[in-house]
């Protein structure tokens, strides 16, 4: 079950897909997703790039440093489970970095535990997006960053 979270109230996900609608098709944003399992991280980058996007997989926190400095996204997909650094940490880094501070962040984990949501939320995480992820939760997701 997949489910994204805001932390701002608002208006609903329908409601912002009909508000946004020309301004999604006007802008298209630079995503980076960030899943030490490949396969996950490509058909995630797939979705996004099939809602007009443009999205680069890595697979390590080692791999997202080098990306940013080639260009800096819009919005981050972080798998919150990963070897090494978690998820939460490499959005912390991506917080508190100057250059990537404005950058959306948002969780991506197999595991709807309140933790891991509570610690995403702490940290700066605007969406906590549980696997499998559906296509309308990405939607809404593009559609806050767009949205500001």
């Amino acid at each position: 079950m997949s489910q994204t979270t805001e932390t701002t109230p608002g208006i609903s996900s329908v409601e912002r897909r009909q508000g946004d609608q020309p301004a999604s098709a006007a802008r298209k944003l630079n995503l980076l997703v960030v899943d030490d399992n490949q396969e996950v991280g490509e058909s995630l980058a797939m979705l996004l790039e099939a809602l007009g996007h443009h999205a680069v997989v890595v697979r390590n926190w080692q791999m997202a440093v080098e990306q940013v400095k080639l260009c800096v996204p819009d919005a981050v997909y972080l798998d919150i489970e990963m070897p090494g650094i978690s998820g939460i940490e490499i959005g912390r880094r991506l917080h508190h970095n100057p250059e990537t501070a404005n950058a959306v962040l948002i969780a991506v984990t197999g595991h709807s535990l309140p933790m891991y949501m509570d610690d995403a939320l702490a940290v700066g995480f605007r969406h906590f997006l549980v696997k499998p992820v559906r296509l309308e939760d990405l939607a809404t997701t593009v559609q806050s960053v767009l949205a500001g």
